[in-house]
């Protein structure tokens, strides 16, 4: 149940075709525990943004999943996304990529939790 929220000042038009599906997928296959369907991606272009003081392209990523995050999972993470976030021409050092484990209680899905799912 990967989640990914990517916030960034890069305009809209400026996205390749099928950029949410490569962030889904990108994502998503970092955690090959969970089935592809609970894998969500939104990506919100062409944000009033600043990092560092300037609007050079930039962007504030939000990932988040149940489990699969520590020290050494979130900096393979970080280096995928920078590179993901590179081909939008996002420099490594202009974004920030919070990441969150989230209680499977707190994750609802198809009228139940994902405590109640296996």
């Amino acid at each position: 149940m990967p989640i990914l929220q990517i916030f960034t000042n890069v305009p809209k038009a400026s996205l390749p075709d099928g950029f949410v599906g490569k962030c889904s997928n990108v994502w998503g296959g970092l955690h090959s525990n969970w089935p592809k369907q609970y894998t969500c991606a939104n990506v919100l272009p062409g944000q009033m943004m600043s990092f560092g003081g300037t609007q050079e392209p930039c962007a504030l990523v939000f990932a988040k999943t149940i489990g699969k995050i520590g020290k050494y999972e979130n900096k393979g993470y970080t280096e995928k996304l920078t590179e993901l976030l590179g081909s939008i021409g996002v420099a490594k050092n202009r974004m920030h990529i919070v990441f969150e484990d989230l209680p499977r209680e707190n994750v609802g899905n198809d009228g139940t939790t994902f405590a109640f799912k296996k």
